[in-house]
């Protein structure tokens, strides 16, 4: 997925020259395409996140559009108040691309876990908040980016969770902002999920499919501003409505469903992230998953609980 947003970056470079690339020590192995096609509009400040938005937000005022490319803890969590009072405070072009969110940087243990970015980024006026579910969709964010003046955070996983052999579009979706994708109906329930839990819902659904729940499935690319429109139609539809991300319950995709969903339509909002809790241990992604019961086999057996228990 880092590749897939290097790679459209790049084009987006080579017809305005208006747009920057910024990186705080980060990208090797993605970025040197890019920095050698141009390396006048290429900035890599070192360790310096903070720096590296205050930057970004004076190119912006300059009349340029920074792309500021960092690790999810550290693009939001290490310079959130830059964040906050030098683009968002001041409604400043500024894009923000988190990369190896969530679990995805699991070698390096907790310091490197982003499961609260998304919450930071959302409570922000002015921000919007994507998290792309494929490459397709990682591609399509990052061209949709630059068609708002707005500061925009771009949530994105590694390579390793979103290879070709994990594409769930088939080709070009429809994908715009603040709409989401409904990639399944269904008269049951509705799975919500965002981000890197995209392909997990999928399997999931294939799961319920095969048990005879009729599941609609919808990716919300976009968490902030959250597409009403899909909500009203599943709340007035289904019983339950299940979110999914890699990403803390509080504040997150859940939060932004549960907010427009609670008391205006009938169905029930259940929330599937991560705990309440810090996690002190290190591991794989898919460990870490499951410690957090986000595993397929954890959110079919939770859903199939709540469902036949509710029957």
């Amino acid at each position: 997925m880092r590749k897939t947003f290097v790679q459209t970056l790049t084009e987006l470079m080579g017809r305005d020259r208006k747009i920057v690339a910024l990186t705080a020590d980060m990208g090797y192995g993605v970025f040197e395409e890019l920095q050698s096609s141009n390396p006048d509009r290429f900035i890599n400040t070192g360790v310096s996140e903070a720096n590296t938005v205050g930057i970004a937000a004076g190119l912006a005022l300059s009349g340029y559009l920074p792309f500021f490319y960092a690790q999810a803890p550290f693009a939001t969590m290490r310079c959130f108040e830059q964040v906050r009072l030098d683009v968002a405070s001041n409604n400043l072009n500024v894009k923000i691309v988190g990369t190896s969110a969530g679990f995805n940087l699991s070698q390096y243990g907790v310091s490197h876990y982003a499961v609260e970015d998304v919450s930071l980024m959302r409570l922000l006026p002015n921000m919007t908040v994507i998290c792309p579910g494929d490459l397709y969709e990682a591609k399509e964010a990052t061209l949709a980016s630059v068609t708002i003046k707005n500061p925009v955070y771009i949530r994105i996983g590694r390579s390793d969770s979103f290879g070709p052999d994990r594409l769930i579009h088939k080709g070009r979706p429809d994908f715009k902002i603040g709409k989401s994708i409904l990639l399944k109906d269904g008269t049951d329930i509705a799975i919500i999920a965002t981000g890197s839990m995209l392909l997990t819902a999928c399997r999931v659904e294939e799961r319920l499919k095969s048990g005879g729940i009729s599941t609609a499935l919808v990716s919300m690319h976009t968490v902030k501003p959250i597409d009403e429109e899909i909500l009203s139609y599943l709340g007035n539809k289904v019983r339950f409505i299940f979110t999914i991300e890699e990403h803390s319950k509080i504040g997150g995709l859940g939060s932004a469903v549960f907010e427009a969903v609670s008391g205006i339509y009938k169905a029930s909002v259940i929330m599937l992230g991560t705990e309440d809790r810090f996690l002190h241990v290190a591991g794989s992604r898919e460990y870490l998953l499951k410690c957090h019961s986000l595993t397929v086999d954890q959110i079919s057996e939770k859903i199939i609980k709540v469902y036949k228990s509710n029957a």
